[in-house]
């Protein structure tokens, strides 16, 4: 449990701000990589959250099926950070590894993303287990 409230709960490395803890946190930032790579994509990661938010992030080729993935990734790993900073804050949870997480977050923007009407013929499952072979 991290003693102040302004220090990241993530890392222990720097101060939280929302920047911080959504992008340039060590732990945060590898799951972005994992998305990135994921997606077979190449980006520079933007300064701040409101930039990264506003950023069209293109998979090439892909189409409205990448484009539904990657938005329900980009808002699964926003809500897979807070919910864990929360569970180390308020629950006095130790953390769990960014694989975990990762993981976590794959079931969830899979989960999301199975219910679209471009995603209609796949499980979660499926998508959850390799997403660049439904996005061919």
């Amino acid at each position: 449990m991290c003693l102040s409230p302004s220090w990241c709960v993530l890392c222990k490395e720097n101060a939280e701000n929302i920047d911080h803890l959504f992008i340039h946190c060590s732990y945060s930032l590898k799951l972005w990589w994992r998305m990135l790579d994921a997606l077979g994509v190449e980006w520079v990661i933007p300064k701040g959250c409101f930039e990264l938010l506003s950023i069209n992030l293109r998979i090439s080729g892909k189409g409205k099926k990448a484009g539904i993935l990657r938005d329900c990734l980009i808002h699964a790993i926003f809500w897979n950070i807070w919910m864990e900073r929360n569970r180390r804050i308020f629950q006095g949870h130790s953390g769990v590894r960014v694989e975990e997480l990762w993981d976590r977050i794959k079931f969830w923007a899979s989960l999301w993303a199975s219910v679209s009407g471009q995603f209609k013929d796949y499980h979660y499952s499926t998508i959850m287990r390799d997403m660049m072979a439904v996005l061919r």
